[in-house]
């Protein structure tokens, strides 16, 4: 025998998954959200680092700085020396990325600075804009070369 509804009942049904569902796809988009920006930020993160690192063993050639700070961008942006075709994180260009060698008053590295300025997360439903973060500093114990002396 079936249960007798009233018409005042017919729909409830969907009408709380419609709720139910609406509200559980707001909290795991926005668990999301927060994940991959975390991600993108921890990749950042570790790029920095390694570009400090390299930067504090790397010559630098007192005549040619550009050529350091080309190396040490190009490590945050393609994980290489070199220029690559592929970013590490989406939309990071050299651009992006500040080195700063902290030179003595010869013009020879103390320590050097690596971090990023300007770049956004492009999340899900909101960007996260990122003010000079994140940023390494590593002790400069490189080799000096002075190709313009």
């Amino acid at each position: 025998m079936k249960p007798s509804r009233r018409k005042s009942e017919r729909g409830n049904a969907l009408l709380e998954f419609a709720l139910g569902f609406s509200l559980l796809w707001m909290l795991f988009s926005g668990v999301y959200q927060i994940g991959y920006a975390y991600y993108i930020y921890d990749r950042l993160t570790v790029a920095t680092a390694d570009a400090a690192l390299l930067g504090s063993r790397l010559s630098y050639d007192t005549g040619n700085p550009s050529a350091y700070t080309t190396a040490l961008q190009n490590m945050v942006v393609y994980g290489s020396e070199t220029a690559g075709a592929y970013p590490v994180v989406p939309n990071l260009t050299t651009s992006n990325v500040n080195v700063d060698p902290h030179l003595d008053a010869n013009g020879i590295p103390r320590y050097v600075t690596v971090n990023i300025s300007g770049y956004t997360i492009n999340a899900l439903f909101k960007s996260f804009i990122l003010p000079n973060k994140p940023g390494a500093t590593g002790l400069y114990y490189g080799q000096i070369n002075c190709s313009g002396c």
